[in-house]
């Protein structure tokens, strides 16, 4: 008898222990019984599927995997487009009970921080976008004489909007600094592959940066640690030829202007290179930055004064949404070629030249070759009166 209740005394430890050191997904998905469910890793290139099984009469579903050598990204999904990230760690079991009918939205996570964590955070990005699109719309649907009157008025309402969510991800980053969620915080988009968060900006770098130190000190092999670590050294080494730039312009040293292609607002694309033989003033601004707006109207003067005698201004404007950039040319009466990425602050173009804060400029001879720097004014038309 004796032997017996040790022997399922030891099946049941070695159970126990078996159990603990893998790491479980589990839980319940109502009306979804007999459908598959899938669960990928996140890797920084793509989505790896782990296993697919499927789901019991019960609506009960569990996976089970070996021990996670470091905090994983996983997509538990029902459809390509009917999914929710999770944050593995170790030997975790996480449990999830949803509704299929609202499986991205409305979950419960149980036995996992990180995973609630990244539930908050996809919670407050989702409620960002429908504030911007609410707004987007409701200038959208202005008489031409309405969004003359409001252009400001919305694009300062989403500016705050913006710069709230952001206060909100660096008081997160700055309280989990060793969490993966905070990684996750920071590279979540607005829309599509635009990110909110902006590792070229002064104030958001130092929250890119301190992941990226605390990260390093616990995982320095994980792939997204190593993914953060070189992006922060690759802004100091950006910083480091910024400031070379500026050196040789300021001794007056030559220096051959990165070529930009983008469209303009009727979606034709225009080469910055194409322009050659030109003065030409490459001005980097927003129009929902106050200080751009104030910069280009001091440039319309500058700009009817000298364009007959070969001058150009290719603005590059920094814009998520369309139809508030062409307003606001139509309102400040834009007539120098005006392009954008529609990617906000991620502009390829602005990365090109080392540009951190906005308004900036940078002025080009006819050859193309950078001769200035942050010119306006009368600084701007001195120069311009040389090459000219």
């Amino acid at each position: 008898m004796k032997q017996i209740v040790a022997l399922i005394l030891a099946v049941v430890f070695a159970a126990g222990c078996s159990n603990k050191e893998n790491f479980i997904v589990k839980g319940n998905i109502e009306n979804a019984q007999s459908e598959q469910v899938y669960l990928y890793r996140i890797d920084l290139d793509q989505d790896v599927l782990l296993d697919s099984i499927k789901i019991k009469n019960n609506g009960n579903f569990q996976f089970k995997l070996g021990r996670l050598a470091e905090p994983t990204f996983l997509k538990l999904a029902l459809s390509p487009r009917k999914f929710i990230t999770l944050l593995g760690d170790s030997t975790e079991t996480i449990e999830v009970i949803a509704d299929k009918a609202s499986f991205t939205t409305a979950y419960t996570i149980r036995n996992s921080i990180g995973s609630k964590h990244i539930q908050m955070l996809n919670q407050n990005v989702r409620t960002l976008r429908t504030q911007v699109d609410s707004l987007i719309s409701l200038y959208e649907n202005m008489t031409d004489a309405e969004k003359s009157n409001n252009t400001e008025s919305i694009t300062e309402e989403i500016n705050k909007l913006i710069t709230s969510y952001k206060d909100g991800v660096g008081s997160f980053v700055m309280e989990n600094p060793r969490s993966f969620a905070s990684y996750y915080a920071l590279f979540l988009p607005l829309k599509d592959e635009s990110l909110i968060m902006n590792v070229y900006d002064k104030k958001d770098q130092v929250y890119f940066a301190t992941v990226a130190t605390s990260l390093n000190l616990i995982y320095p092999e994980a792939q997204r640690t190593k993914h953060l670590y070189d992006m922060v050294l690759g802004i100091k080494a950006w910083e480091k030829n910024n400031q070379r730039l500026l050196e040789m312009i300021s001794q007056s040293e030559v220096v051959g202007a990165p070529d930009i292609k983008a469209k303009n607002v009727k979606g034709e694309e225009i080469a910055l290179s194409s322009l050659k033989g030109k003065v030409v003033l490459l001005q980097f601004g927003a129009s929902w930055d106050e200080p751009s707006v104030n910069a280009v109207k001091g440039l319309k003067s500058i700009y009817k004064k000298y364009k007959d005698r070969g001058f150009e201004i290719y603005q590059v404007s920094m814009e998520q949404s369309k139809v508030l950039w062409e307003n606001s040319l139509v309102k400040e009466d834009i007539q120098w070629i005006s392009v954008s990425e529609l990617k906000n602050t991620n502009s390829d173009a602005a990365r090109k030249y080392n540009v951190s804060r906005i308004p900036a400029n940078y002025l080009l001879d006819k050859e193309g070759n950078i001769v200035g720097k942050d010119l306006y004014g009368s600084l701007l038309e001195e120069r311009l009166r040389e090459l000219l």
